[in-house]
């Protein structure tokens, strides 16, 4: 791993509004402190070059020279963070965090994390490190289960499971065997501890700047004091979707599966 910086949402705002992308810069800053009038944002821009300065992110010789005031570095690592084609977004439910992973060419990739929409950490990894970066990033426990758990939902039924007052709908579009309905009942007990909200893992490509990603592929997840339910997609013809309980063997090859395909994808 290769630490980067660590800067506020303003000041990465500033960063990349300088390298010529002021459109993403808005996005940024919105994020952080919603949307506000030009005096507003002209005053919080002034501040945070003071910051830049401290910092010392600025070049006072470029700027004399009426050229962009911020040293080649830092003006590398915005270009290879706006203009990524490809990302890894980790969510982290009950956490006011979350992890980024872009793309920079081949076999670089940029760790983000950003906590509470204000502070965001940047690091250099390779395409081999992605796996256990996620693996990490969650710290998962390594706990055992006495016997496997599973049960299959049609796509209605998976989608009714974000609120819990739903739940029995989901049993009438399900037909359970006796097993299969205990495993619901244990994974619905565990989706209560987490707010009724599942975790993902979704890689992003991203053509073009000017448009939205667009979501190559997602792994639905929760974790448990048995394991960690992955949810998978089957050709079933009614239910497709596969609600397991995994060990932590299998989590780690599951990540190992999330790194093997973003280093197949080209910058």
């Amino acid at each position: 791993m290769d630490y980067i910086m660590t800067c506020t949402s303003a000041e990465l705002a500033l960063l990349v509004t300088l390298s010529g992308y002021p459109g993403v810069a808005k996005g940024i800053a919105e994020a952080s402190v919603g949307e506000k009038g030009q005096k507003e944002w002209e005053a919080i821009m002034e501040v945070t070059t003071h910051q830049l300065i401290l910092k010392q992110l600025w070049d006072d010789e470029r700027e004399l020279k009426g050229e962009i005031p911020l040293k080649d570095e830092i003006q590398h690592f915005i270009k290879g963070y706006v203009e990524s084609k490809w990302m890894i977004r980790c969510s982290n439910k009950g956490q006011s965090n979350i992890l980024m992973i872009h793309q920079i060419d081949n076999d670089t990739w940029m760790t983000h994390i950003i906590d509470r929409d204000i502070i965001h950490e940047f690091t250099y990894i390779k395409g081999a490190d992605i796996s256990s970066v996620i693996r990490n990033y969650y710290s998962f426990s390594e706990v055992g289960f006495e016997r496997a758990q599973m049960f299959q939902l049609t796509d209605q039924a998976f989608d009714l499971l974000s609120e819990h007052r739903n739940a029995g709908k989901v049993r009438k579009l399900s037909s359970f065997s006796l097993e299969e309905e205990q495993s619901f009942r244990i994974f619905l007990d565990d989706l209560e501890s987490q707010n009724w909200s599942l975790y993902n893992i979704s890689m992003f490509h991203n053509p073009s700047i000017e448009r939205d990603p667009i979501l190559e592929n997602i792994v639905f997840f929760l974790p448990s004091e048995r394991g960690i339910w992955v949810v998978e997609y089957t050709d079933h013809p009614i239910a497709p979707v596969k609600v397991a309980l995994n060990t932590f063997e299998q989590w780690c090859d599951l990540l190992n599966g999330v790194g093997y395909e973003a280093s197949g994808v080209n910058s």
